[in-house]
């Protein structure tokens, strides 16, 4: 835990899918919140239910994204720099050698 938190933790998110649970976690350490994860089952076969805990300094914020998304209002900004075309698929093909069939 970074040093500048208390160290309490406050239960932020429950649920019964491990992978609701890894969203959630992902997305909020995305946003430079720790997260710690508890109740998923160890082995090959997880189990719920999944609690989130984040410092206590941070839960106001942690519970504001956690509530844009499940309220559908977070929006994902799709990045510039992937949908600009690349010389490489401007560039054209070889053709192929004559050994080449299909």
């Amino acid at each position: 835990m970074d040093r500048r938190y208390s160290g309490s933790l406050v239960l932020v998110y429950t649920t019964p899918s491990i992978t609701d649970g890894y969203l959630a976690r992902g997305r909020l350490e995305a946003e430079g919140i720790p997260v710690m994860a508890k109740g998923e089952g160890e082995g090959p076969y997880r189990m719920g239910p999944v609690l989130l805990y984040v410092p206590e300094e941070l839960e106001v914020q942690a519970v504001f994204l956690l509530d844009e998304m499940r309220s559908g209002r977070l929006e994902v900004i799709e990045d510039e720099d992937l949908l600009e075309e690349t010389d490489w698929l401007e560039a054209e093909s070889e053709p192929a050698p004559e050994w080449f069939e299909l």
